[in-house]
């Protein structure tokens, strides 16, 4: 169940970079929809499995690194919204920050889906 929602947020994002250019208003639902998707998780994740306490009792490296990631994941998020908001009010430099803070969510992002295969 979890990882099918995990592949849904994949799936949300690939489609949405995919209409960046070609259609921005679905690319922003999209990623806004991915956010929302993700999130939920995350907090399902910690109330139904008290992921924190988990990681914080065991001494996994492999833990602590897909914890590690997905924090980093949910701030690019946040970043990555602010910078969108930045890009749609027609900031120059936003445009640019928005990309390249994207690259590094895209990595982050794929690193903690691969690693939630490995650390359930």
């Amino acid at each position: 169940m979890l990882h099918l929602a995990s592949s849904l947020v994949v799936l949300l994002l690939a489609v949405g970079l995919w209409f960046r250019h070609r259609r921005p208003q679905l690319h922003l639902r999209l990623m806004i929809s991915a956010f929302v998707v993700d999130l939920l998780l995350v907090l399902y994740i910690e109330i139904s499995r008290h992921a924190v306490e988990k990681v914080v009792a065991r001494v996994s490296p492999l833990l602590w690194f897909h914890a590690g990631v997905s924090v980093g994941v949910l701030l690019c998020y946040v970043a990555m919204i602010l910078l969108g908001r930045g890009v749609l009010a027609g900031q120059g430099d936003a445009r640019k920050w928005h990309f390249a803070v994207g690259m590094t969510f895209v990595t982050l992002r794929s690193l903690n889906y691969v690693t939630s295969y490995m650390v359930t």
